[in-house]
């Protein structure tokens, strides 16, 4: 039969591989992160500089008025994108928010639970020991 020490061992090891596991999780979406962010900064760099290389061909090709025509329909048109994404924005920020304090509100009762279980362990090896003492004390 396994002494209740080596349990206590065994669940101090297990929290610490517990923490190490969480610590290289973070680190490792960060990494995703990182990469994503890189990522998404090219492609950002390639649709301007395809957007650049298409204004100054359209510049050459079209008239002034047709330029400036353009101009303003482009900015009226994006002024609409940009207040629809702005909403839509704001609606997947609520949602992944919601999710987010729903996953840390199950970690943090998570978490709550596992320290209660670490406190009855405690309780009850402490009370294993004094029972084994009071025992031995008869013999």
């Amino acid at each position: 039969m396994t002494k209740i020490s080596e349990k206590v061992h065994e669940l101090k090891d297990h929290a610490e591989s517990t923490e190490k596991k969480i610590a290289a999780a973070q680190k490792e979406t960060e990494k995703k992160m990182d990469a994503a962010i890189d990522s998404a900064k090219a492609e950002a760099k390639v649709r301007q500089d395809t957007f650049k290389a298409n204004v100054a061909a359209r510049k050459a090709a079209a008239a002034s008025e047709w330029e400036t025509l353009q101009a303003e329909h482009n900015k009226r048109v994006e002024k609409i994108k940009n207040t629809i994404a702005a909403k839509k924005d704001t609606h997947n920020l609520n949602v992944a928010n919601r999710r987010a304090d729903d996953a840390e509100g199950y970690a943090s009762a998570s978490i709550d639970y596992a320290l209660m279980a670490i406190d009855d362990a405690e309780i009850a090896t402490l009370e294993a020991i004094d029972a084994r003492a009071y025992a031995e004390s008869l013999t």
